[in-house]
């Protein structure tokens, strides 16, 4: 008895044989989207009435043909949404409901369709995106000196998932288009110059470096402001409190990060000895007062700890060597690369402003993460699903 109760609000699984067939399969690469042509029409408009139980019923559809799901558009998500409290509400298990056109005749459907209709959207939304990626390759690829990287980052993504891999599709969207760079982009590059400089100068020697996330960075920034009585642990991560403790210690020469203004993103390496503040951005502007009070109170308090004899005036600001961008939104590479130049040297020239740069840049760490991700790259030059 206690089960037939648990099953009366229980809504009906979508088909295995509808997931299977009727729906882009999870899992499956990028091209698979547009290879795909199972999708509905657009949005149709249907009456939304007060009390949606009449439309409600217990009995299942017998002649409903998959094939409908073709010429059958989707309600709004808002009228879906109500559906589904409707029959999560009904006092008996519901099998069907009923569609009421704006114009034309009532049509009675299995309730699954509100789960197919669900995931159909959630397709549609990524193909929306990787078009935008798509377009993008297409327009840049135009370029002879940028063909080579481009077939690279189609070959990518071609084995990619389409709902995504070692990274969410939104980091991957944002990453190929002419967007800001996220926290993700941030501290998963930021890892690769802490990687590349292990792989130059050895373990003892990066040991000695530390690279800050961009969530840590703006800790430090919040505790410590408007004076050193505000970085009481009690503000702090463990993993934060475990980076000072390795710099009270004198494990810790320097520190490096990407500190989050608004929406511009600048770079920040600091020295302990001397006790020096670099400060690089790409609009050229002066580290804000507030920032650069925050940081020399936390190095003035990580040197007193350890019994250095510092005064706050001491601790100076010198310039970090960036590039000054042409265009309004990346601000991020160039904080990472005047990060990586800083640390590297040769290894990591400064990145030149022109757009062909800033593509291949944003494309070179794009690689990276298709890498990372054990897709298999295979390089050619016809990429027969970028024409769009």
């Amino acid at each position: 008895m206690l089960s037939d109760i648990i099953d009366l609000t229980h809504e009906a699984p979508l088909p295995e044989d509808i997931r299977q067939d009727w729906l882009p399969l999870d899992g499956q690469s990028v091209p698979h989207l547009f290879q795909f042509t199972r999708y509905p029409p657009q949005n149709m408009v249907y009456s939304n009435y007060p009390d949606l139980s009449q439309l409600l019923h217990r009995e299942r559809v017998t002649n409903f043909h998959p094939q409908n799901l073709l010429q059958l558009g989707p309600p709004p998500p808002q009228l879906s949404d109500h559906y589904r409290t409707a029959i999560r509400a009904a006092p008996f298990t519901i099998h069907s409901l009923t569609l009421v056109p704006t114009s034309g005749y009532p049509i009675r459907v299995p309730v699954w369709i509100l789960d197919y209709w669900q995931e159909i959207r959630r397709a549609m939304g990524y193909q929306h995106d990787w078009k935008r990626v798509l377009v993008w390759l297409r327009e840049v690829s135009e370029s002879r000196s940028m063909v080579e990287i481009c077939d690279q980052v189609m070959a990518g993504l071609s084995y990619f998932p389409w709902n995504g891999g070692n990274c969410s599709v939104h980091d991957m969207v944002s990453l190929l288009t002419d967007s800001w760079l996220s926290d993700f982009h941030i501290d998963y590059a930021l890892t690769k110059i802490s990687h590349h400089y292990h792989d130059c100068h050895g373990a003892e020697a990066s040991n000695s470096h530390i690279f800050l996330s961009v969530s840590m960075l703006g800790l430090i920034a919040t505790a410590y402001r408007g004076g050193v009585h505000h970085g009481r642990a009690a503000d702090k991560t463990d993993q934060l409190l475990e980076v000072e403790n390795k710099i009270i210690c004198g494990h810790i020469k320097s520190a490096a990060g990407v500190l989050h203004l608004g929406n511009h993103w600048t770079s920040l390496v600091i020295t302990f000895k001397p006790p020096r503040i670099f400060y690089g951005d790409s609009l050229a502007n002066p580290m804000p007062p507030n920032k650069a009070s925050a940081f020399q109170q936390w190095i003035f308090h990580m040197l007193s700890r350890s019994q250095h004899q510092v005064e706050i005036s001491d601790i100076c600001l010198f310039p970090l060597a960036t590039t000054i961008q042409k265009d309004p939104n990346s601000c991020g590479l160039f904080a990472l690369n005047a990060i990586g130049h800083h640390y590297l040297q040769q290894d990591s020239l400064l990145l030149q402003p022109d757009s062909l740069s800033v593509v291949q840049s944003r494309m070179e760490i794009a690689l990276k993460l298709l890498h990372d991700g054990s897709v298999s790259l295979f390089f050619y030059t016809d990429i027969p699903f970028i024409g769009l």
